[in-house]
């Protein structure tokens, strides 16, 4: 990237890896950037908590090979000896019985015996369409070419190309993965992450926030300072922002990029048009809570993750096994696992107290997997309960194309550009490449002195 800034100050609002990512493109473009976090540290969801020396990773914990833009800004940063190629093997649980899969070698699938031979044909049809809209399920694309396959739900999709047992024990444990089930989901989520999860992976030795503290130490990073009101002046902007036992901060800039939540975006962006403003306060997000456990004896499966479909287990989605993703997540000899639920788990205990949680977990393992329940409550020597309350948007058919609406009506001129992985896809990838985008028209803005008229 040049380095042709004029010198202007820019403020990013957010320390995730939307909007240091966005920081670090302006940077390089030689824009002087201060970055303002409201948490006590930055990271946002790919971020990493240690407890008794294990290292849980928050939220960002499946990488992939097909993060192209994630491992050119790895590569940028110089910390390409950081990462490493990690197990991709998948469990789907079905009868009690784990099926183990790597995810990039789909023949794994016939092999396995998760579904049976009868159901070839059907993926066949689904090899089939995933090879005919690859072209519109693109990282970089903000989905508007996605838009005109956003017509049914997941469930509404297996029953018209695939056959019961594909919807049942393939995309109705897929959909765990968003926290959610295939009635409630939009095919193209179910479209995007099949050839997203059917790759090589990657991670980062012993946490995933290796890139984002990467980040935030070549940055101007600003922690405990809360924004509370970003708007358009005639030559640039103006953010207002506090601080617990500070005065009240106005810093003016030549122009913003926010990122974070939607709703949160459009309480601290007024001046947004009416119909993006509408957008940002009534995204579906839906809460997350999952719970880790570290114990003092490695458990004998070798997945990465095993997936519940909802024929095993109602509320449990996934259970993680984080010591086989990569080295670091657990002291030598031990092991770290993390269980998530589909949402309306969370919801329903979103006021649980966490010791609470965690008993309920354990009656959850007792009777979605007896015998891994029997190995962690022998074991455990650390528990921990992680709750997100925008975990992830729950995209029902429609809200594709009406994301593409909303992206075509944010204005390219505005002094004040967006970022977050609602923009896109609803992954770390997604939110990483928003920030470049929001960069790029920034950066645009700035050295042109064009000034946003769209606002209306």
């Amino acid at each position: 990237m040049n380095t042709a800034g004029n010198g202007e100050p820019i403020v990013v609002v957010g320390a995730g890896i939307a909007g240091m990512t966005a920081a670090f493109r302006l940077q390089q473009a030689g824009h002087p950037v201060r970055v303002l976090e409201a948490e006590d540290r930055a990271g946002g969801r790919m971020r990493t908590v240690e407890r008794a020396g294990y290292h849980m990773d928050l939220a960002a914990i499946l990488l992939i090979q097909n993060y192209t833009q994630m491992l050119d800004l790895v590569r940028d940063l110089g910390i390409e000896d950081t990462t490493l190629p990690t197990n991709n093997v998948v469990g789907i649980k079905r009868n009690g019985r784990v099926h183990r899969i790597r995810a990039n070698k789909p023949t794994d699938l016939k092999r396995s015996g998760l579904v049976p031979w009868s159901s070839m044909p059907a993926m066949t049809r689904l090899q089939a369409d995933l090879n005919r809209y690859q072209g519109r399920l693109r990282w970089d694309s903000d989905l508007g070419e996605a838009a005109s396959l956003d017509t049914e739900t997941a469930t509404e999709y297996a029953e018209r190309r695939l056959d019961k047992d594909l919807h049942d024990y393939l995309v109705d444990p897929m959909s765990a993965m968003f926290f959610n089930s295939p009635p409630d989901l939009s095919v193209i989520n179910f479209l995007f992450s099949m050839p997203a999860v059917n790759a090589e992976w990657f991670n980062f030795h012993d946490r995933v926030d290796t890139l984002t503290t990467a980040l935030a130490a070549r940055l101007n990073v600003e922690t405990n300072a809360e924004v509370t009101l970003v708007e358009e002046t005639p030559d640039g902007v103006r953010v207002h922002w506090s601080r617990a036992g500070e005065p009240d901060h106005v810093e003016e800039a030549a122009a913003a990029v926010v990122a974070l939540p939607g709703p949160i975006a459009a309480r601290l962006c007024p001046g947004l048009a009416p119909a993006s403003l509408a957008y940002l306060e009534n995204l579906p997000y839906v809460p997350d809570i999952h719970v880790y456990f570290g114990v003092d004896s490695k458990p004998s499966e070798t997945a990465t993750c095993v997936l519940f479909p909802t024929r095993e287990h109602a509320d449990l989605g996934v259970i993680t096994f984080n010591h086989n993703f990569a080295p670091g997540r657990a002291p030598a000899g031990h092991a770290l696992l993390t269980s998530y639920y589909r949402y309306p788990w969370a919801i329903r205990h979103w006021d649980t107290d966490d010791d609470t949680v965690v008993e309920l977990t354990h009656e959850v393992h007792r009777q979605a997997w007896p015998e891994l329940a029997r190995h962690i409550e022998a074991h455990q020597d650390m528990a921990y309960v992680q709750r997100w309350k925008n975990g992830v948007i729950l995209r029902k058919p429609g809200d594709y194309a009406r994301l593409r609406e909303f992206n075509r009506g944010l204005d390219p001129r505005s002094r004040i550009q967006l970022a977050g992985d609602y923009l896109a896809f609803s992954a770390t990838n997604s939110a990483l490449v928003t920030g470049e985008r929001a960069a790029d028209r920034v950066r645009q803005v700035v050295t042109t002195g064009v000034v946003g008229a769209g606002r209306g």
